[in-house]
This record gives structure tokens, sequence and C-alpha cells, in this order.
């Protein structure tokens, strides 16, 4: 399994791109910088988005994707989420204001629609292009959702915005073959009461939400860092002991 980080940052400046990556080539969680960081011929690769959850800083590229792609798309991309996710870019993106909805324009150039929604359930494993995908619900200020993706060797899991949640470590610890978990750091320990108003984690709890895990030889991937604080996040994770640690950047490809 080969995961691209697109963008892995909680915010945008630039050098500092949003929530996007490229699992296989072909399959994308979140869409955040895809258009931003992707050439167009790699767009046209992509087969599927998973989206964890409706902020736009998680889909604002879904939505330059499919302009991109109209008239020179191969087939259709599904876009799967669970049902509030899939309400959510119904009427809130897709909507005919905000964004033409693509899942309805044709022409003669494009004798299909650029995407399709696709609704997905909850905790139910469901086959994705050549993986294994299950939702799984995190805590986060909106409906979101973890995804694990599976092959027939390798489970990475893939936690997007939360704070302190439970059932997702449940699941986990169960996956014998779970190979790394990816998990946000939004914000420093001082701002704690913010990362929890928003339900977004720091230094701190993402500590807690990994000993929830009992897996400590399993590598934990960091994510999310606001750029602002992303200096004094980092130095807080390097106190940490007793954690596979890797704060992600932009670009990194890591095979699984």
């Amino acid at each position: 399994m080969k995961l691209r980080v697109l963008g892995c940052s909680g915010g945008q400046v630039p050098g500092h791109n949003l929530s996007s990556y490229l699992v296989n080539d072909s399959l994308l969680v979140d869409a955040g910088s895809a258009t931003s960081t992707l050439p167009f011929r790699a767009q046209q690769k992509i087969r599927n988005v998973l989206v964890t959850h409706v902020h736009l800083d998680h889909v604002m590229g879904l939505a330059t994707i499919a302009d991109n792609l109209y008239g020179n798309c191969e087939s259709t991309i599904n876009v799967w989420g669970v049902n509030e996710v899939i309400s959510g870019l119904k009427s809130s993106l897709f909507n005919d204001t905000i964004w033409p909805d693509f899942t309805q324009i044709t022409g003669d150039s494009q004798a299909w629609p650029v995407i399709r929604f696709q609704d997905m359930p909850e905790e139910e494993p469901i086959p994705i292009g050549n993986a294994t995908v299950t939702a799984v619900r995190v805590n986060h200020i909106v409906p979101s959702v973890a995804f694990f993706i599976e092959n027939q060797k390798r489970t990475l899991l893939m936690v997007g915005d939360t704070g302190p949640t439970q059932r997702v470590w449940a699941i986990a610890r169960k996956k014998k073959n779970l190979c790394a978990v990816m998990l946000e750091a939004s914000f420093p320990n001082r701002l704690q009461e913010i990362a929890d108003m928003s339900r977004h984690l720091t230094p701190r709890t993402l500590a807690e939400e990994a000993d929830k895990l009992k897996r400590p030889s399993i590598p934990i991937l960091v994510t999310h860092l606001k750029p602002q604080f992303r200096d004094e996040i980092v130095a807080e994770l390097k106190k940490l002991k007793g954690y596979r640690l890797r704060v992600l950047k932009q670009n990194d490809t890591l095979v699984f």
C-alpha cells in the first residue's frame, strides 16, 4: 500500500497544503489540496474519493477536480461518505449556487457525470477499488468518520479530524495487520480549551488517544497541524516518550 501526502496542514498558507492523501494513485482520501498539488494526468487516474467530513479544508479540491475533469474523465469518480457527509456535499457545495452540481451535468463532450455520490454504511467493510474500506464515527464538531483502508496484507487507519473518541480504538485493537495510524494534532497544549471546543487534539490529547490503542509499536502519523503553531506543536510532540511518532510533511510518500 502506497500513501502519498498531498497536503497535511490544518490551515492554508504558502508551503502548507490542506488535508488530502492519495492511496495507490487512484484512491483519494479528502481533497483539500488535491488540485493544487496533483498534475492534470494524475487527477485523471482518480477513481474513488473518501470524504471524512464536509469542512471546506477537506473538500475544496473535490469541486475543482470535477471542474477540471469535465470532458476529460474516462469514467465517473465515486465520492464516498456516510449519509450526513453526502447530504452536506449536496446541500452546501454541489448545490448550483456555491458550485455547479457535477453529479448531474453532461453534454456532448461529457456523456456521463464527472462525479457520483455513494452513501457508505458505518462499521461495515465495503470494497472500494482495490481496497476494503470501513467507516467508523469519530468525535468532531460536524459528523465525521475515520477510515480503515485494508488490502490483503495491511490495514491503514486514517482517523481524520477528531477530539477524544472511543469506538475507533476498540476496532483498531482487533486489527492484527494494522500498519499505521494517522492522527491529528491541530493545536498546542496551551490552547487545549480551543481544541476541546472545536473537537480537535493537542499533543497531550493525541498521546491519550494513542494510549487507547494499547499497541505502542504501531507508528502514529501526525497530521493537521495548524501552520501558525507548527513549531510549537512539533516541540511538544518531541517531548512525548514511548510512541512511534512521525510528523507528516506534504510530498511524503510512505509504503506499507
